[in-house]
């Protein structure tokens, strides 16, 4: 049987290097997913996801099972995007609407959620029309959607990644999914 995470950390923090290993292997590509939905390109969304990696093992010897592993990975990992999204806003770069969205062609759980009907280039047009949706979300709001519906977590590992009340989830929730609505709703009309 598989370990835990949080065993997995243990034993890492306890000098076993192979552990970490097995944890990298488990949550990159997520991680990966993750910064992309919030709007890095591959090649960002990968030094973001070493980035996390790195600082997760730098924090190896203080760390205490208090929660899920997935809340502690996943708040280093949202406060490493603050960092780039701060750093960003000091420069700007250059952004290309031409640039794929999806990530080395990872499946996401958001992608398994489409329907096939009218095909594998419908299907992966409306995946990518998502997508881009989704990167126009506030950034708040693209947060709670991309933790919650694309990664999965509930609502209150969401809140505890983000630090903030489970109400507060429910509603930039709610608000992501009205906008989403909004910014897809020509699309209904086809």
């Amino acid at each position: 049987m598989p370990r835990s995470d949080e065993d997995l950390m243990l034993a890492v923090r306890g000098g076993h290097e192979s552990a970490f290993g097995e944890i990298v292997e488990r949550h990159q590509a997520p991680l990966l997913r993750f910064f992309v939905r919030l709007g890095a390109d591959a090649a960002q969304a990968e030094d973001c996801t070493q980035d996390v990696f790195v600082k997760l093992y730098r924090a190896r010897e203080g760390y205490v099972p208090r929660a899920k592993f997935t809340t502690y990975l996943y708040r280093i990992a949202r406060n490493h995007w603050i960092d780039v999204v701060r750093a960003r806003r000091a420069s700007p770069a250059p952004v290309s609407l031409d640039a794929p969205v999806e990530g080395e062609g990872e499946p996401s759980d958001l992608a398994s959620r489409i329907p096939a009907a009218g095909g594998e280039d419908e299907r992966r047009d409306l995946l990518e029309e998502i997508e881009r949706a989704i990167a126009r979300l506030p950034e708040e709001q693209r947060l709670v959607f991309v933790l919650g519906e694309v990664q999965g977590l509930p609502y209150v590992e969401v809140g505890e990644i983000l630090e903030i009340p489970v109400g507060t989830v429910k509603s930039r929730m709610h608000a992501a999914v009205q906008r989403l609505r909004e910014i897809l709703a020509p699309r209904r009309v086809r």
